[in-house]
């Protein structure tokens, strides 16, 4: 089990997947030339699931994928399947601009929580 200084245990995972965005809220793209990680170096869909489960082996049962905008990864769906076998709650924070091309997958991976960032 993780604890923080004061003894209180964390079980909430909040994984950015990428730290771009589809739109140009000052929160996510504060400035108009921001050098981007490259996407070759982002965590894999495997790396991802690994990661996680090692949190969910020490406790955590909540895990939220955030960004920038999470469902801009193009291997969002393998990430959302292999979340989706480990025994946490899987939750989302979207600007929800994509979310109808992804909501089979979101159905499949028994999404419990979507946060609309608007």
């Amino acid at each position: 089990m993780l604890y923080d200084q004061h003894g209180r245990p964390h079980t909430y995972l909040r994984l950015s997947l990428t730290e771009r965005c589809n739109l140009r809220c000052f929160y996510c793209m504060p400035n108009e030339d921001e050098d981007w990680t490259p996407a070759a170096n982002w965590m894999t869909a495997e790396e991802v699931q690994v990661l996680a489960g090692l949190f969910v082996e020490m406790g955590v049962t909540k895990i939220r994928l955030t960004g920038g905008e999470p469902l801009l990864r193009k291997d969002i769906q393998p990430i959302l399947e292999g979340l989706s076998t480990l025994p946490a709650q899987l939750h989302l924070t979207t600007n929800g601009i994509l979310i109808h091309r992804h909501l089979d997958a979101l159905k499949q991976a028994n999404l419990r929580r979507i946060n609309l960032s608007v």
